[in-house]
């Protein structure tokens, strides 16, 4: 069985079309971090674009240019573009009636929570949205 074939099926009538729901807002919410993410960075880290067009980063000193490194990896390095795109994937799961394995919502809550705790204040609690509506909408189906 492939990731996410599974139709949601539950016993109770509208807990499959409350999963779905759930489901569609953890998609949603998670593009909405991945563009809010982009958005915000791509701003600050504009003036690094030049160089990293350049190849400044191929085989550099880290410490020479540890601002235009750190930028990129909050960047086009980081973890923005998979959010978005696991967020798109997540919505058309649940467009398509598509059960999302268990395992993303505690994974991606995991990962959050370990990267918030590693980094101190930022934006990584906000993860918790997606990965929390995942979790909940998984006991939905199991209701």
């Amino acid at each position: 069985m492939s990731i996410g074939t599974d139709r949601i099926e539950t016993s109770s009538p509208g807990a499959g079309t409350r999963a779905r729901t759930l489901t569609l807002w953890a998609g949603r919410s998670a593009v909405a971090i991945g563009v809010l993410h982009t958005a915000l960075f791509a701003v600050v880290s504009r003036p690094q674009w030049g160089g990293w067009l350049s190849g400044e980063l191929r085989g550099a000193d880290p410490d020479t240019h540890a601002e235009s490194a750190s930028l990129f990896w909050a960047l086009p390095g980081g973890f923005a573009v998979p959010l978005i795109l696991l967020g798109l994937l997540l919505s058309r799961m649940a467009r398509t009636g598509q059960e999302v394995p268990r395992y993303v919502g505690w994974a991606l809550a995991g990962w959050v929570v370990l990267a918030g705790w590693i980094l101190g204040p930022s934006g990584f609690p906000l993860g918790l949205v997606p990965a929390v509506l995942l979790i909940v909408a998984s006991w939905e189906r199991r209701v």
